[in-house]
């Protein structure tokens, strides 16, 4: 029987934390903190009833949150079973929702929703949650994957924004970075997000 690396057990015991919804791998506390100090800086309250997308609900931390804002749609276990929203968010593309702020917190990395998950919001803002990638087991798979994405098979924080700015710009949106959270684990970002005109953003007339 092959022996478990000291990572690798690490892994499962924080997978299992996960499982269990335990703060100390959530970070609760601190995405809320995060949110309020970005609603407050934009000005947003549940006068603008904002509409927000919850990719990843979970067991509902940020959803009653969320909810003293506006109107959330949250994809929770109860909603999809397992929680995965990854083929939901295709029928909100092709069903042309569109929503002010989208939250994308998945247990693993967020950019296999890269870039079309751009395409449901035209101004706003996105919070992503980003693993640190130099705390997950490097393997070849994850290493290929992480290199597809952003270049490189362990990227820091910077190129990390690098390239998810890039990516909201495939779908003409313009990322700016408004706000980080260092979770230990993880990194929160929170993007202000617009959608341009292709040759006003390049300077680039057409004929």
């Amino acid at each position: 029987m092959e022996t478990k690396t000291y990572r690798a057990i690490r892994h499962d015991v924080v997978r299992a934390k996960q499982k269990q919804n335990n703060n100390e791998v959530h970070h609760p506390d601190e995405k809320i903190n995060q949110i309020k100090r970005v609603f407050a800086e934009l000005e947003w309250d549940n006068d603008k009833n904002p509409k927000i997308l919850e990719m990843f609900a979970g067991q509902g931390n940020l959803t009653n949150i969320y909810e003293a804002y506006g109107d959330v749609t949250a994809y929770d276990k109860k909603h999809l079973k397992t929680g995965d929203s990854f083929l939901e968010y295709h029928r909100l593309i092709a069903d042309k929702k569109k929503f002010d702020i989208i939250d994308l917190d998945p247990y693993g990395f967020p950019n296999r929703f890269f870039p079309d998950v751009f395409l449901l919001i035209d101004k706003g803002v996105m919070f992503i949650t980003m693993p640190k990638p130099y705390v997950i087991i490097l393997n070849g798979i994850t290493q290929t994957h992480l290199i597809s994405y952003f270049d490189a098979h362990n990227p820091t924080m910077e190129q990390i924004i690098e390239r998810t700015v890039l990516f909201g710009l495939c779908h003409w949106r313009k990322l700016e970075l408004i706000d980080v959270v260092d979770c230990k684990s993880v990194w929160r970002f929170a993007f202000a997000v617009e959608k341009v005109k292709a040759t006003e953003y390049t300077g680039v007339r057409n004929r």
